[in-house]
Parts: structure tokens; C-alpha cells; sequence
């Protein structure tokens, strides 16, 4: 249904922004478009916080605000894993996805400007994955 969608949706804005279930249901209407970037009242970790995002993330964040509420969107993300007998998969699995490939563009103090992470070698350790050839073939 349509709220199914929805869930589909902050799911797509999860991914590409590395934000928890709640945020990416607030985050349309919070999305200043001109800026590219969202002010969210309230997070988990720091209050009201603005952040920066992506083109793709702008494309999808430019849509009216959601309907559902997130112990509602966490249901039915459940459900409809089921249903794509996906096991194992959590919406918050989006977070660290997005992460780590925005590890992959960004340094270490950009990527905790966006994630809201106060432990910098929690996300040097975690979403960091590069190889030392890798980072040899960069310097």
C-alpha cells in the first residue's frame, strides 16, 4: 500500500544519507533544497542537527512529507522483508551502507559532520575499509 511505499522510500533516503528510521521519515520536511541540506528538530544523538546531502539524496528528500510514523515504518519494513524473504536485513542496516560508501569520497571529520558520530575511531574502525594498496595507490 501506500505507506509501504513510503517505507520503501525513507529507505532509498537512508541509504543515500546514512540516517537512522526516524530521521529520514523527518527529513522532506525538514530538506532545504536550495542548500542541499536538512535540519532535523531532534536526532538520537545531538539534538537538532543540519545535514549536508547528495544530488541523488536532493532528488529523492524534494517529495511531500511522509504519513507514517516509525514504529508503524519499522513494521512494515519487517513485513516486507518478509515478504522478499530477505532475512537478516534491518533498516538501520542502511545507515551503515551509506556510510561506508560515503567513506569511500569523504575524510574521516566530513563523514562525522554527516553522520553525527562523536567517536572519530569508531568510524575510522568501522567504515574505513580501504586496503593499504589502495590508499598507496591514492598518495
Amino acid at each position: 500500500g501506500p505507506k509501504t511505499a513510503e517505507v520503501v522510500a525513507a529507505f532509498h533516503i537512508a541509504l543515500r544519507t546514512g540516517m537512522r528510521l526516524q530521521e529520514a521519515l523527518a527529513a522532506p520536511a525538514g530538506f532545504d533544497a536550495a542548500r542541499r541540506v536538512v535540519t532535523l528538530a531532534t536526532t538520537k544523538t545531538t539534538g537538532r542537527a543540519q545535514i549536508p546531502v547528495g544530488r541523488i539524496a536532493a532528488k529523492l528528500l524534494a517529495r511531500p512529507a511522509f504519513t507514517v510514523d516509525p514504529n508503524e515504518a519499522s513494521t512494515l519494513f519487517a513485513k516486507l522483508c518478509r515478504q522478499l524473504l530477505i532475512t537478516g536485513l534491518t533498516f538501520h542496516d542502511s545507515r551503515a551502507t551509506a556510510l561506508t560508501l560515503l567513506a569511500k569520497r569523504v575524510d574521516v571529520l566530513t563523514l562525522a559532520k554527516i553522520s553525527r558520530h562523536k567517536d572519530l575511531s569508531l568510524l575510522m574502525n568501522t567504515y574505513y575499509r580501504e586496503s593499504e594498496e589502495e590508499i598507496a595507490a591514492r598518495i
